[in-house]
C-alpha cells in the first residue's frame, strides 16, 4: 500500500489510527500492538500477499534465534545461582560459583559466536537469494560461459530494509547489550508500517521503548498536529515534485544518444532532484505517521545538499543506512583506532557495501567505490568549516560530485553511465532540450496546454518549457531552504501556517491520479 494513494489517507490510516487509541483507551495495550502488527501485515501483503510468508519467516527466524540465546543466558544465571542458598556451606558456595563463573566466561561467548554467525548466514542468505541471485548467476555465466538458468526472482519490498533492522537487533543480543523481547514487542518493531517498506532503519532501542511506554498511549493533540505536517509536506514532495520530475529524468535516461549535453545536463539534475524529494518525502512521511500514533522515529535526511565535503554529506544524507553501517561494519573491523590505511580500508568496505546494498547492479558497486574513494581523499585532505572560502569551495564540490556520481547509480549499465557522461561533456547542442521537455506533465496545466494546441501550437514547446524550469528551479530553490524537522518541530503551529499545508494536501490529493511508488522500494 502506498502512502501517496486514496486507500492509504481515507480507509487505511483511519482505521490504524482509530483501533491504536481505541485499545489503548479501554488500557487494552496488548491488542493495541496486536491490532498495530495486523494493520501492518495487511499494509505490507497489500503490495502483493506473496510476500508476506516471506517477510513472517525472516521474523520466526530472527526470533527463534533471539529465544535460544535467551535460553542459554537462563542456563547460565541458573549455573550461576546454583548452591548459593543458606544450607550451602562456604567453600560450596565458592566452588559452585566458581564452576558457574567458568560456565559463564566459556560457554555464553561461544554460543553467542554461533548465534551470531547463524543470524548473519541467515539473514544474508535470505537477502542474497531474493536480491542477488540472478545478478550472481548472470556474472557467472558471463564469466566460465556458462549456461546457468536465471529464476528472475521477484524481489519482495522492503527486504533490505527489515532485513538489516533485524540484523541489527541479533548482533545486539550477541553482543549482550539488547534483551530478548516477547513475541508481540519483537512483531511490533520489525513490522511497524510507517517505517517497514523504505525506512528509516529503526533500532530496537529507538522502538521497543516507545512502545512499552504507557504514557505514548494516550492522545497528544501536539503530537498528532505536528504528525500531520510532516505528512503533508512529505506528500506534497513526492507527489507535485518528485513524480514531477521523474518524466523529464526517465526520457532522458531512456535517450541518451539522442540528446545533447544541456539536455542530459537537466536530466540528470531532474533525477537529482526526484530521488531526493522522493526518498526524503517517504521519510518525512514515515516520521508524520509515527507522530500520530504518539512513535518518535529518527531522522533520515537533514538538508544534504547543505553539504561541504563528502563525509559531511553522508552524515546527512539516508542517516540510518550509515548508522547501521558505522555501528555493524566500520567499527568491528577496527573503524579509525589503527591508523590512517586501516581506515581507509574499512571506509572503502563500507562503501562497496553500500553500494551492494543499493541494488544488484555493477553500477551500484561502481557508485558505492566511487563514493569511498573521496571519503578517503577527505579522510586525507580534512575539508575544514570555519573557513569561509573552503566552505563555499566545499560546498560546490560537494554538489557536483554527487550530481555526477548519480548519472552512474541511474544508469542501467556503465556502459550507458559512460555513454551519458560522454555525451555531458560533448558540449553538444542540437535543439533536444524540448523533447525533454515535452515529457513534462503538469496536470493543472492540462486545459492551458489543450488551449494552446488548438488555438496557438507554436507556444505548447514553450509552455512545456517554462514547466520544466519551473520545476528544476523550485527544486533547486527547495533544496537550500529548511528541512522539514526545522519547518515543524520547536514552532509553534500558527493558523497561517495549518492554510498553507491544507492548501499542499488538497493539491496533492487532487494529483493523486497518477500514483508512483516510491523509487526506494527498488532497492
Amino acid at each position: 500500500m502506498l502512502f501517496n494513494s486514496y486507500i492509504f489517507i481515507f480507509l487505511f490510516l483511519p482505521i490504524a489510527l482509530l483501533g491504536w487509541y481505541g485499545f489503548n483507551r479501554i488500557k487494552c495495550y496488548q491488542g493495541a500492538q496486536v491490532f498495530l502488527v495486523g494493520m501492518s501485515l495487511w499494509f505490507y501483503a497489500y503490495f502483493n500477499v506473496s510476500y508476506l510468508p516471506i517477510i513472517l519467516f525472516s521474523c520466526a527466524v530472527n526470533y527463534l534465534l533471539s529465544a535460544l540465546l535467551a535460553k542459554a543466558e537462563k542456563h547460565v544465571r541458573a549455573r550461576m545461582d546454583n548452591g548459593t542458598d543458606g544450607r550451602d556451606t562456604a567453600q560450596k558456595r565458592k566452588a559452585d560459583t566458581n564452576a558457574g563463573a567458568s560456565v559463564n566466561a566459556d560457554f555464553l561467548p561461544r554460543y553467542r559466536r554461533i548465534v551470531r554467525v547463524a543470524g548473519c548466514v541467515c539473514n544474508l542468505g535470505i537477502l542474497g537469494y531474493f536480491k542477488y541471485y540472478d545478478f550472481f548467476i548472470e556474472n557467472l555465466n558471463a564469466a566460465l560461459s556458462a549456461d546457468f538458468s536465471v529464476r528472475h526472482i521477484l524481489l519482495p519490498l522492503g527486504i533490505s530494509f527489515f532485513t538489516f533492522q533485524q540484523l541489527s537487533y541479533l548482533l545486539d543480543r550477541c553482543r549482550g547489550e539488547a534483551e530478548h523481547y516477547g513475541i508481540v514487542d519483537y512483531m511490533t518493531f520489525v513490522t511497524f508500517f510507517p517505517q517497514l517498506i523504505a525506512g528509516p532503519i529503526v533500532l530496537h532501542s529507538e522502538l521497543v521503548p516507545q512502545f512499552r511506554d504507557r504514557e505514548k498511549r494516550t492522545f497528544c493533540a501536539d503530537s498528532f498536529a505536528r504528525g500531520i505536517a510532516y505528512f503533508v509536506i512529505g506528500l506534497s514532495k513526492k507527489v507535485l515534485l518528485a513524480d514531477l520530475l521523474a518524466k523529464p529524468a526517465d526520457f532522458g535516461f531512456a535517450n541518451i544518444g539522442g540528446l545533447d549535453s544541456l539536455s542530459l545536463a537537466l536530466s540528470a539534475l531532474a533525477y537529482m532532484l526526484q530521488l531526493y524529494f522522493d526518498f526524503s518525502g517517504y521519510c518525512d512521511m514515515a516520521v508524520g505517521i509515527g507522530k500520530m500514533f504518539g512513535i518518535e522515529l529518527p531522522q533520515n535526511f537533514n538538508s544534504p545538499y547543505k553539504s561541504v565535503s563528502v563525509r559531511d554529506f553522508w552524515r546527512r544524507w539516508h542517516i540510518t543506512l550509515g548508522r547501521f553501517f558505522t555501528a555493524y561494519v566500520y567499527i568491528p573491523l577496527g573503524g579509525s583506532r589503527r591508523g590512517k590505511l586501516r581506515t581507509m580500508r574499512n571506509t572503502m568496505i563500507v562503501f562497496f557495501l553500500s553500494g551492494l546494498w543499493h541494488g544488484a547492479n555493477w553500477t551500484f558497486v561502481a557508485w558505492g567505490l566511487l563514493y569511498g574513494l573521496a571519503m578517503v581523499v577527505n579522510i586525507l585532505h580534512p575539508v575544514s568549516e570555519k573557513d569561509g572560502k573552503k566552505h563555499v569551495f566545499g560546498h560546490i564540490v560537494t554538489f557536483l560530485f554527487h550530481y555526477l556520481s548519480l548519472i552512474i547509480f541511474r544508469s542501467d549499465t556503465l556502459v550507458d553511465a559512460f555513454r551519458y557522461i560522454k555525451g555531458l561533456i560533448s558540449m553538444t547542442y542540437f535543439h533536444s532540450l524540448q523533447a525533454v521537455a515535452g515529457a513534462v506533465e503538469v496536470p493543472e496545466l492540462y486545459i492551458v496546454e489543450k488551449f494552446l494546441s488548438m488555438r496557438a501550437p507554436q507556444y505548447v514547446v514553450t509552455l512545456h518549457m517554462a514547466e520544466l524550469f519551473a520545476a528544476l528551479a523550485v527544486g533547486m530553490l527547495l533544496i537550500t531552504r529548511k528541512n522539514a524537522r526545522q519547518m515543524v518541530e520547536g514552532r509553534v503551529l500558527t493558523g497561517r501556517f495549518a492554510l498553507s499545508l491544507a492548501i499542499l494536501f488538497a493539491w496533492s490529493v487532487i494529483s493523486l491520479s497518477g500514483v508512483s511508488i516510491f523509487l526506494y522500494f527498488n532497492f
